[in-house]
Order: structure tokens, then sequence, then C-alpha cells
């Protein structure tokens, strides 16, 4: 018994000299803080493979495929986060899984090369992968998830297989340098933001896709009623009439348009539509200065206008909700007509918006968010916008908004209610004119050529002192 625990000693010693970086088995753990690790990565056991659950390296050059007889069969959520020191990585053909955020913010990772059985792959999987150039999706893969490629804005090269249907949200978000894409056939579903921001994009491929129509560098399902993405090449962007919802990030990447015609057909504009996300990031505007709205529109999204070049803002009637920060940062915007109609005026609508010194805000506003008026960004705090005055009707939303903000206000209805009594007023008097001088034409058989004029002199002055005191009154 000695001589036998003397060589199984020296036989652990001797493996542990020799193999010091072989994989510890699952049935050699004793605690809870033991782990599986070859040194370069950590591992766990789950349905007969390996899942890398953890890279411990600080460069990386290549991914196992097989530990200890063992196949490497899947790669877990952040396994990989952060590691800069990734360049090139061929994940090889055994991972079937690549969890969620497996390798966001590798951003020295140039060439990737996907395993051709991949099966599944997380969201934010390659998000912020920023030096990342081409992608190619295996065959097996029918579902690009949300925020899978996000931000990878040196990406030039990408091939998806005809089986893909469904781009996840965000799924291409800010890939900024990718000119041409090509829809796959079977593509049926894309999510919000999916192709926000892509500020080079020039053309859409949709020939062999039956569910999207690429016309006039727009982006349409295949009935022409919403709208999902527009080019960069775009100057005047005409929404086709059939139109009934603007999606998120539609036209984001269409920062060269300068006139945007909505029609009557449009209810509601998504968040960030017609905004880049990296104007607002940076404090830019887009050149976007005209924008001809018609009545039918409803909802304005959250960001939708922001950072634009628009110094005048004619809103329909058929408005009801302005969302947050809808125009923010719309530094030239000096006029705003709000109708009567609109209920809801999100946080921060008008950030930022540093030319408008007035506005009326109509009494059916029943809700005004935080900083939705009067106020600008400067270092980390808002501060309020000099001489910036709000008219607002008494007892409304918008009072109590000046109010609670120490905003200078002018109460409307007041100045409406005379207006209106001036205007009626005004109007009686030309009626007692033009009686006048129906009785005078009717009585010119009759009466002398000196009655008519002492008549006619009485009407008058008569009719001047009633106007004199109306107005006075």
């Amino acid at each position: 018994m000695k001589i036998k625990k003397l060589l199984a000693g020296a036989l652990s010693a001797f493996i542990v000299s020799v193999f010091p970086s072989a994989a510890v088995f699952a049935d050699d753990l004793e605690g809870p803080e033991d782990v599986l690790s070859d040194g370069a990565f950590e591992y766990e056991i789950k349905d007969g493979g390996y899942i890398i659950t953890k890279c411990t390296a600080s460069i990386i050059t290549k991914i196992p495929d097989i530990q200890n007889g063992v196949p490497v069969v899947a790669i877990g959520d952040e396994a990989f986060a952060g590691c800069s020191g990734i360049s090139e990585l061929t994940i090889p053909e055994t991972v079937k899984t690549i969890g969620n955020n497996a390798f966001v913010s590798c951003t020295s990772l140039k060439k990737l090369t996907l395993p051709a059985g991949l099966e599944s792959l997380g969201e934010n999987a390659f998000a912020g992968c920023s030096m990342l150039e081409s992608v190619e999706i295996p065959e097996t893969l029918t579902v690009i998830p949300g925020g899978a490629f996000r931000q990878c804005d040196h990406l030039t090269s990408l091939k998806i297989p005809d089986n893909v249907t469904s781009f996840g949200s965000y799924a291409f978000y800010q890939c900024t340098s990718l000119e041409e894409l090509t829809l796959p056939d079977s593509l049926t579903e894309i999510g919000d933001m999916a192709l926000g921001d892509l500020l080079s994009l020039q053309t859409i491929d949709a020939d062999g896709c039956g569910a999207f129509v690429f016309e006039d560098d727009i982006l349409t399902d295949k009935d022409k009623t919403a709208a999902y993405c527009g080019t960069n090449r775009i100057t005047e962007l005409n929404i086709p009439d059939t139109v009934t919802e603007v999606k998120p990030g539609a036209f984001s990447a269409s920062s060269s348009a300068v006139t945007v015609r909505i029609p009557s057909s449009v209810k509601k504009i998504g968040y960030g539509a017609f905004s880049s996300q990296l104007c607002a990031n940076y404090g830019y505007v887009t050149q976007l200065s005209n924008i001809e709205f018609s009545e039918g529109l409803e909802s304005i999204g959250e960001g939708a206008f922001g950072y634009s070049s628009i110094e005048k803002l004619l809103l329909p009637a058929s408005l009801k909700e302005i969302g947050t920060s809808a125009f923010e940062g719309c530094y030239k915007l000096s006029r705003v007509v709000i109708p009567e109609g609109v209920k809801s005026i999100g946080s921060s609508a008008f950030l930022r918006c540093e030319a408008l010194k007035n506005v009326n805000i109509p009494k059916s506003v029943e809700e005004i968010g935080d900083t939705a008026f009067g106020y600008s960004l400067s270092g980390d705090g808002v501060i309020k916008v000099d001489g910036f005055k709000i008219g607002a009707a008494s007892g409304s939303a918008a009072a109590k908004y000046a109010k609670k903000n120490d905003i200078e206000y002018d109460i409307t209805d007041k100045s409406l209610k005379r207006m209106v009594f001036i205007i009626i007023a005004v109007g009686l008097v030309a009626a007692v004119i033009v009686f006048a001088v129906v009785l005078m034409s009717r009585s010119r058989k009759t009466a002398g050529i000196g009655a008519k004029k002492a008549k006619k002199k009485a009407q008058e002055k008569a009719a001047e002192d009633n106007y004199k005191k109306i107005v006075d009154d």
C-alpha cells in the first residue's frame, strides 16, 4: 500500500510538471471555487461537452476544439468580453452556440471566421468590435439577434445566407462603414433600429426578398405601409403616400436630406426616425431644415427629429403626442406652433433649442415632461434659456409647468378673450355702417340732398363714437 501511494504521488507530480495547462476534470473538484482551467480558458461541462466561460489569457490566437477528448461546444455569456488581445479569430467547427455578449468590445478584432455549423448566436455577441472588417454568417443560422454586430463601425463586407428570417433590434446599428446590404430571400422581420445609423449606406438589394421592397432609396414592407430604412443618397425625401408608420431609425442614415415631406397617410413616427444618435452624441446637427407635415399624423416618437437644422415648426392639428427629446438639439429652431389637440409633450422635447424664446402651449396639453421647454445643457447639468417665455391658459399644465420651473409666462386666454371681443365689436361697427348706407340709399328719392348729407354725417359720427367706446372698454 505504501508503495502504491508513493507511485501515485510521483505520477501526479509528473503530470502536473509536464502538463501544467491540462484541464482539471469535474470529478476532481472539491469546492465551489474550483474551476476547470487550462491556463488560457475556464470551462464548464454540460451535456457531454465543454463550454468556455472565461478567457484568462492576455493574447488569443485560437480557440481549442477538443480538451481531454471532450469537444468544446459552446462559448458562454461574456466569455471574451473586453478582450483586447484578439486581432484574428477562427472559432472551431465544434462550437454550436455563442452566448450573449460573448465577444462584446473586443476592440482589436479585425478578422472573424464563424463555425459552419453554428446554430445559435447570442444578443450583442460581437457588439462594439469596432475594428471588425468582414462577417460571413453561416447557413445554419436563421436568426441574427438583437445587437449582434452593433457598432462594428469598420464593417464593410457582410454576407448573410438566404435562410435568415429575422434581424433583431439593433442587429447592425451604427455599422457606419457599410455601403451595401443584400437582404436574404427568407427575411420576414426587421427589428427596431436594426438598420439604424448606417451613415455610409448607398444601396439595398432586396430583389430576392418577397417581404420587402427597395424603391427610390427607401426600404418598405411589400405593401409599402411601413418605412424601414433610407440611404445616405437622399437629399429630398418624399415618403410614399401608402406609408402609415415610419419605423424607429428609418431615416437616421439619411443625414444628407434637406427636405422631408410626410404624407397624410402617416400616423406614427418612431423614435430616432430622422435623427442620428451619433449627431446627438457629439452635438452635431443634420442638414434637415424643412419638414412638411400633413394632417393625419398622431404621434412623434422619442428623438425623432433631434439635432436637425430646422428653424420653424408648424405641427399638424391631428397631432396628439410629442415624444421625449423629439426636437432636442435643434439649435436653430426659433418658432414653434403647437396646435390645440396635443395631449402630451415628453421630457426634454425641446431641450437645447436655445433660439426658441417663446412658445404658446394650448390648453389641450395635459402633461409636460421635465426640461421640455426653456432649458439647455452646460457641462453635466441643465441651465435655463435666457429670455424664454411661455404662453399658457390659466390653470393649464403649461401654466403649472412655468410656475414649477420659475419660467416667465403670460396667461393667453385673457388676451384671447379681449381680442375676440374687439373683433366682434369691429364687426358690429362695420354692420352699422353698412346698414346706414343702405338706409341712405333707400331714402334717396324722398329726402333732399341737404337732409341726406346731414343724416349720413350723424350716422357716421354715431358709429365712430360707438366704435371708440367699445375699443376703450
